[in-house]
């Protein structure tokens, strides 16, 4: 999934549950709740081209902008970065082990889990992918906003 629903979906984790040794942990595995739902996130291939790059940069942005818009004058503002940033916490693991496979190979603590993640994506096409995308943001921003 995009980036973009992965920090909202974690800030909503920690609105609803205000309690950060609680909500925090959760906003991390949410990453994997999210994943195993079907989606669109184009399934990069490693290593990122220019192209790959620019468009995750700009999804992440898009995503901390909405976060920033949507929580803008809530107490603790930083938490729901915090809880964003666990959401998507999941995939930079992921992208830096696809970088250095040959290294991270011998390392269980991070080979398992990441065949863990890869094990459970369920891409489908753009368009399907995108209204998944479009209603999870939706929701979520609803919510961030009430």
């Amino acid at each position: 999934m995009l980036s973009t629903p992965h920090l909202l979906v974690g800030a909503v984790i920690v609105k609803i549950i205000p309690e950060p040794t609680i909500s925090l942990p959760l906003a991390y595995l949410s990453h994997f709740a999210l994943d195993s739902i079907p989606h669109w996130d184009g399934s990069p291939k490693t290593p990122f081209n220019k192209k790959t790059s620019f468009g995750i940069i700009v999804d992440y942005l898009v995503g901390l902008s909405l976060l920033f818009i949507a929580t803008s004058g809530l107490q603790n503002q930083y938490l729901f970065f915090v809880g964003g940033f666990l959401g998507t916490l999941p995939d930079f693991i992921l992208g830096t082990y696809r970088h250095f496979t040959s290294y991270f190979e011998k390392y269980a603590l991070v080979a398992i889990p990441n065949r863990f993640h890869m094990s459970i994506q369920r891409n489908v096409t753009f368009w399907p992918g995108l209204a998944i995308t479009a209603v999870t943001c939706t929701i979520c921003l609803l919510i961030l906003t009430t």
